[in-house]
């Protein structure tokens, strides 16, 4: 093959047989449909790809892209540094309705329960686009509001606890569960949806629910507690981007309602694990 990207056509029948009609084009990208439970004409982000305009192997010849790093390259070369030579997907799309459309690249870098690659390009030339944002985790959405939502399941999966555990309450006065973010883009800026009242008022009555649990003391370093643990720091993480970063707010919040003789310990990861986000995302 002359392009540097495989065309994955497994998915070719499933998106043919599309309830909306959608039919997969000339495009050298195909959507790799990352998990067999996902059902491409009910999934937001395949719909994406799916509606926006694809590119075809022509198209991507004529690419060039300018790097986080302000290195010029092209787009096959691009994909090929990034290790996105098997699975990945772009389209053009208008996402902030300004008549100008970015350049979008999405990603399935594999695994058991991760990861979801998204990276946005504005158009800064004829054929040329410049890195504005990349986002890194797991359950990565693009709404049909061209909303994205960013989801810290992944991030704190593992937060004293294992991934698939997690606090549980079916009374009527459980906590709401929080686990995401919502970002836009707007004329090559990416931010978060700020918070609102009420936003801040659930992640306070949570807080408050949780904090009063029974404490469950960790033996060691590797032990694992019922989830309490990582649904506190859901709520914080939520907190901490919708309202304004403010790393010493957070905190307050936490000292106000974690008073377990290990909050020293907890706050440590939990801020490691927000510089781990930070490092792989651009928001």
């Amino acid at each position: 093959m002359k392009i540097a990207v495989k065309i994955l056509l497994i998915l070719a029948m499933a998106f043919n047989c599309s309830e909306s009609g959608a039919q997969v084009t000339d495009s050298v990208f195909v959507m790799y449909q990352k998990d067999s439970a996902v059902i491409p004409e009910t999934d937001p982000t395949v719909a994406f790809f799916q509606n926006n305009e694809r590119l075809t192997a022509a198209a991507v010849k004529k690419i060039t892209v300018v790097t986080k790093s302000k290195k010029v390259t092209t787009l096959s070369s691009f994909l090929k540094g990034q290790s996105m030579m098997d699975y990945p997907d772009a389209v053009l799309a208008d996402l902030d309705n300004d008549g100008k459309k970015e350049f979008l690249i999405y990603n399935f870098t594999g695994g058991a329960h991760c990861c979801d690659e998204i990276y946005i390009f504005r158009n800064i030339a004829p054929n040329r686009y410049q890195h504005v944002v990349k986002m890194f985790g797991g359950h990565t959405i693009i709404t049909a509001e061209n909303e994205f939502e960013f989801s810290f399941d992944e991030s704190f999966g593992y937060f004293f606890t294992c991934y698939a555990c997690g606090y549980e309450d079916t009374s009527d006065a459980a906590p709401i569960p929080l686990r995401r973010i919502s970002l836009k883009y707007n004329k090559g800026k990416f931010s978060v949806v700020p918070g609102d009242t009420e936003l801040r008022s659930i992640i306070n009555d949570n807080l408050g629910k949780l904090g009063e649990l029974l404490y469950e003391k960790l033996e060691d370093d590797v032990a694992m507690d019922n989830g309490l643990r990582k649904e506190i720091a859901m709520n914080l993480a939520v907190f901490y981007y919708s309202f304004g970063r403010n790393l010493a707010t957070t905190r307050e919040l936490f000292n106000k309602y974690y008073k377990y003789p290990d909050a020293k310990k907890v706050w440590t990861a939990f801020t490691k694990n927000l510089l781990y986000i930070k490092k792989d995302n651009d928001f």
